[in-house]
């Protein structure tokens, strides 16, 4: 399996699950594609639900902190409800434990998903543990958002700015991608005060990331080099463009939006607009060039 899994894409796979996985129900707003999906919810809101996968070797090291790996384990899924302008409440939490000290480790696990829990005021209710080759943490959370604050990928327009809200790159270097802070309060702030057209969060690479913003709204998007932030100790721009992990928000406002979030609470980075003349995206240089992104670094297969 693993030698197959390195000839695809990640983005292939999750292509052919969405044709595969539609649904007629109308329950459904919003299935496989976007940092979550949407149900019906109470009168005037709808229901988020996302699931994550942290896997030893590929989204931690073996010996890392295990409580700070509990910790990312729920955040990244706060993150992804975050991403859609919601609040966190419930979660289900599978593990699959090696044979080696599993009392332990289960311990240093669970004292992490408790502190992010607690931290975003999410209740763990439930969940499973299996024996496993090596460690494995299944996190499926649920949220809920008002009808009038739901922001999907799909609703950038041509002009639209486009925002980051915070530096980019070195997370796995710095260990920032155990103890990242998911951008609840941001998200919140933003769909309460503004018309946020589209939104993710960015959890593959500002390159990738964007790459589906833009596909999902069907538009192409020019970006800065001189304006993108880079996390300290971040030298190149391929690596705030790829490293991957950052978990900040990626969002689109129109003009006079965006000329207003200036004066908001939280500092946020304008990095380029949304463009209908071209698809994809494309970086303007320090030198004013118009030039292709360096390919993606970060990869899960």
């Amino acid at each position: 399996m693993d030698a197959y899994l390195k000839n695809i894409k990640e983005w292939t796979l999750v292509a052919q699950a969405v044709r595969r996985f539609r649904t007629s129900d109308r329950s459904v707003v919003v299935g496989p594609g976007d940092d979550a999906a949407v149900i019906i919810g109470s009168k005037g809101r709808y229901g988020l639900l996302t699931v994550d996968m942290l896997v030893e070797s590929v989204h931690f090291r073996k010996r890392e902190d295990l409580k700070k790996v509990g910790y990312k384990a729920v955040a990244v899924s706060v993150s992804d409800i975050a991403a859609m302008g919601g609040e966190p409440r419930f979660a289900l939490v599978s593990v699959g434990l090696p044979r080696k000290d599993p009392a332990r480790r289960a311990q240093a696990l669970f004292a992490g998903l408790g502190q992010c829990a607690r931290r975003y005021g999410v209740s763990i209710i439930g969940g499973d543990i299996n024996r496993s080759n090596r460690l494995v943490i299944d996190v499926f959370m649920v949220g809920e958002v008002e009808k009038k604050n739901l922001v999907l990928r799909s609703g950038a327009k041509d002009g639209d700015t486009i925002f980051v809200s915070g530096p980019l790159g070195g997370s796995l270097k710095s260990g920032r991608h155990l103890r990242f802070i998911p951008r609840v309060a941001e998200a919140r702030f933003l769909v309460k005060h503004f018309n946020v057209h589209a939104m993710m969060d960015l959890s593959d690479g500002l390159s990738m990331d964007l790459s589906r913003l833009c596909e999902a709204s069907r538009l192409g998007a020019e970006i800065f080099e001189e304006d993108i932030p880079r996390s300290a100790g971040v030298k190149t721009t391929a690596e705030a463009l790829g490293d991957g992990e950052d978990y900040e928000l990626l969002f689109t406002l129109g003009p006079a939006q965006a000329r207003r979030l200036s004066a908001g609470r939280f500092h946020f980075y304008p990095i380029g607009r949304m463009t209908a003349a071209f698809k994809g995206v494309r970086m303007r240089s320090r030198g004013g060039f118009l030039k292709k992104l360096p390919p993606p670094k970060f990869r899960h297969f």
